[in-house]
């Protein structure tokens, strides 16, 4: 993959190597389907319209049969870990739905491995046909309330800045920080903008005074909002919007129509997923949602260029990538049908995407980040006064959200002083083990709303410190699991009656696996199998659970710390009425 401009030295020196002919090509600078030929010349579109002139014998011709050619897509902020695969399986799926470009996050990796996995991230992406561009993640961790495997301060991100494939400043998720002044947190703003790149922002539910101050330090764009109105004003004020749809959270239904109903200019909103699970990429990626943006009543060209030129010009990477023009990478994918963005062929840099068996090696220390000592029943347990009844703070979660509520709810405490869950009322026991060898915390806490009525499951995915995190019924099922997630270094794991009932292995940084997509894909699927057995009602149960421990979404999240109130901002004691 090469990211910076081809430059000829005149016409004389464009010949082309490729010639797409007869072809309905989608002009997303004009919106208008343009009847015309391309040319291309060492991975660069060098003539639209009649390219006779620009071949000789050994140009390859491909007649395209008047089927439309589109833009290759954009992905404009993912993390795609949240695909359970390493970079270059994913980039192969990303390929074949005509997705040839994604702006990358990649504070899962960093979270855990630091400077050194983003670099290492970058070195694996300039391998790959897919473009790949870096927002330097802002947020490592993403707040002082938890324990990650790393940090990132203002002096790392600017080392990181001057990477070519860098494009901003990843969503910058401690508002808090940006509004008390936070120094460190303004110098990687500064850098970021003294470069010219941009700096994406995390701001869900601000407002007004706290909005504007948000915007005014120089973030741009946004992906959060929890309402339309959000949304609007957030357009309004001058930030680009990214309306997000991916796996965990969806906005698409919730606010295109609404946009085109009230005649909202689309040239400043764009498409994100954000996370990507296995299942859903293999059924389609940036084209699924294309074809539901036109089902919600989008025009296919404006659909389009809502998933290519306003990305790459939020991303100010327009002369490279984005839109069918002359001088640009030549990503283009085959289309046998405009409304259902049927994809025909996809090119990528100007060749032929073929299924590529990834070789990049990865180094011994991305298969070893979980390192606590064993755990013990007792070491999930909250123990208060014998026999008596309490109430407790617990996080209630929700089908296809990430959103949580808090919840107040009374439990029982036994003779020996363990205060029990109860599978009645869907009360379940859940812990957050701090996995990077630091400092062996543990938080403990209670959740409703997963409907498990035996057993356990644990997961080294912890968004974003990624430490483990464990639910269930029983505490020494718990335990279990979370011995199970050490010795496999890292994953899924359910266990039922003091037995391992299934996995899912993750040893790359406990988040990653390098097997194909489709091979975790069957290995999720069968997990979901086997926890909605024990229980279930989830739709989406692992991502669900993988949220617990994000302190900067609304309203109750649990890390190794302990309970976390995020409106407050300020860590609450599980049972009601006690004192840290």
């Amino acid at each position: 993959m090469q990211l910076t401009e081809k430059f000829f030295t005149g016409k004389r020196d464009i010949k082309a190597d490729t010639v797409l002919e007869h072809c309905k090509i989608i002009n997303v600078n004009t919106k208008e389907i343009l009847n015309a030929d391309i040319a291309i010349q060492s991975g660069y579109i060098v003539g639209i319209g009649d390219v006779s002139g620009l071949r000789d014998t050994s140009t390859r011709i491909i007649d395209v049969n008047n089927n439309y050619v589109s833009p290759g897509l954009l992905d404009g902020h993912v993390h795609f870990e949240s695909s359970m695969v390493t970079l270059s399986r994913f980039a192969g799926k990303a390929l074949e739905h005509g997705t040839t470009g994604i702006v990358i996050d990649p504070h899962e990796i960093a979270n855990v491995l630091g400077r050194r996995g983003i670099e290492l991230v970058m070195e694996e992406a300039k391998s790959l046909a897919l473009n790949i561009f870096v927002a330097v993640s802002s947020c490592v961790p993403a707040t002082p309330f938890e324990t990650s495997g790393a940090s990132l301060n203002a002096a790392d991100v600017q080392a990181l800045m001057d990477n070519e494939i860098v494009v901003g400043l990843g969503e910058v998720m401690d508002f808090p920080a940006v509004l008390s002044g936070d120094a460190s947190k303004l110098a990687m703003i500064q850098a970021t903008r003294e470069r010219r790149l941009v700096v994406d922002g995390h701001a869900p539910g601000l407002s007004e005074l706290d909005l504007w101050g948000y915007m005014a330090a120089g973030i741009s764009s946004d992906h959060e909002s929890l309402v339309y109105e959000e949304a609007l004003e957030k357009l309004r004020l001058g930030m680009k919007l990214m309306l997000r749809e991916g796996s965990a959270a969806k906005s698409l239904e919730n606010f295109l129509p609404r946009l085109l109903e009230e005649g909202v200019s689309l040239e400043n909103v764009f498409f994100v997923t954000d996370d990507k699970h296995p299942e859903d990429l293999l059924a389609g990626y940036m084209d699924s949602i294309v074809r539901k943006a036109i089902a919600l009543g989008l025009d296919p060209l404006d659909a389009i260029s809502m998933c290519t030129v306003n990305t790459a010009r939020h991303y100010r990477i327009d002369h490279l990538v984005g839109s069918i023009s002359i001088g640009r990478r030549a990503d283009l994918v085959i289309l046998d049908d405009l409304e259902g963005f049927s994809i025909l062929s996809v090119i990528a840099g100007g060749a032929l995407i073929e299924a590529q068996t990834p070789v990049f090696n990865y180094p011994d220390y991305v298969f070893d980040t979980i390192r606590y000592r064993e755990i013990k029943p007792q070491d999930l347990q909250i123990i208060y006064a014998p026999n008596s009844c309490v109430s407790v703070n617990a996080i209630k979660v929700f089908p296809d959200r990430i959103f949580t509520e808090k919840e107040n709810a009374k439990l029982v405490i036994d003779e020996s002083g363990i205060l029990l869950p109860d599978t009645n009322r869907d009360i379940l026991t859940t812990a957050v083990i701090e996995r990077h060898g630091k400092n062996g915390n543990i938080g403990l806490g209670f959740i409703n709303g997963f409907g498990l009525k035996s057993g356990a499951f644990a997961q080294s995915i912890g968004h974003d410190s990624h430490n483990v995190v464990v639910t269930g019924t029983d505490h020494a099922d718990m335990a279990l699991a979370a011995n199970t997630i050490k010795e496999g270094k890292g994953g899924i794991v359910l266990v039922k009656d003091s037995e391992v009932l299934d996995s899912l292995s993750l040893p790359f940084a406990g988040l990653l696996s390098p097997d194909p997509v489709e091979d975790v894909a069957l290995g999720l699927d069968r997990l979901h199998g086997r926890i909605k057995e024990m229980g279930c009602t989830l739709p989406a149960p692992f991502i669900t659970h993988s949220f617990i421990a994000l302190p900067v979404i609304p309203k109750l999240r649990l890390t190794d710390m302990g309970l976390f109130d995020v409106e407050r901002f300020e860590m609450i004691e599980v049972i009601i009425g006690t004192k840290k």
